[in-house]
């Protein structure tokens, strides 16, 4: 089994990266990274929502590949909050191209000629939809998907009223809709039932609200993600073996997706 605690935290570097005002105002992100001078190719990693950059382990793991590693930290996520914006929320997915091109950018610019995108949950959603559209898409030679969030794990009938409910968030956007369950990250901080040590003001129990105007936003990136292909270059999808859908902690959430449905992504 894989051990966390055996995991040593390489030698990186952040920067913070200026981008332009948004609807709420000043915005940042940020990117950390350990670069190999010899290396030809580059993993950049995009994280989920409700998340940010604390798996040290794949940083580790890809560098001791001989490949090097870079993780964003997208626009109001972790140390990129600011105190007047609304935590992890988005309007459209396209929002984050910004900060994606810069990175990819600096990743050429750092002598790397085989780039790969590394996204989880959400992340997987955003790195698909900037292989799709995105300025330097040209510049991704694959795509690493861990357990992509392609489609929502709703019962069948708030699926069906979800499209007749979501035109709302053009009037209400900050809507409250609702909050990832506690047991899920309890599941994985190790001040509960899990194994990570990661901070909790940025990946908080219970979790930051998620709001209409993202709910809204996160259907249209999968509606047209799941009606286009990426044909030229490979991808390769990760996930679990099974879900575990529970309304109270449930030990088998240590070893299954209590998030998403693993159907959805197979």
């Amino acid at each position: 089994m894989f051990n966390i605690d055996k995991v040593n935290k390489i030698n990186s570097i952040s920067e913070i990266i200026p981008l332009k005002n948004d609807y709420e105002g000043e915005v940042s992100a940020a990117v950390e990274y350990a670069v190999l001078p010899e290396a030809n190719t580059a993993v950049l990693y995009i994280h989920g929502y409700m998340d940010y950059f604390f798996q040290h382990h794949l940083a580790t793991y890809f560098v001791d590949q001989g490949i090097s590693f870079y993780a964003i930290e997208l626009r109001k996520y972790g140390a990129s909050i600011k105190s007047y914006q609304h935590e992890n929320y988005f309007r459209d997915i396209t929002e984050y191209d910004e900060e994606i091109s810069i990175v990819l950018n600096k990743i050429k610019e750092d002598g790397h000629s085989n780039i790969i995108l590394n996204g989880h949950s959400t992340g997987g959603l955003i790195a698909t939809s900037y292989a799709l559209q995105g300025e330097y898409k040209h510049l991704i030679s694959g795509i690493i998907l861990n357990s992509p969030f392609l489609e929502f794990n709703i019962p069948k009938v708030l699926k069906n009223i979800l499209p007749f409910i979501t035109p709302l968030a053009l009037l209400f956007p900050y809507f409250k809709f609702t909050q990832l369950p506690s047991f899920y990250t309890q599941s994985l901080h190790q001040n509960y039932k899990g194994r990570w040590n990661f901070n909790l003001e940025y990946k908080p129990v219970p979790s930051f609200i998620t709001h209409l105007g993202w709910v809204r936003a996160v259907l249209m990136a999968q509606k047209e993600v799941q009606q286009r292909k990426i044909e030229t270059i490979p991808c390769v999808i990760f996930h679990s073996d099974k879900s575990c859908f529970e309304n109270g902690w449930n030990d088998l959430m240590l070893s299954s997706d209590a998030v998403l449905n693993v159907d959805h992504i197979r």
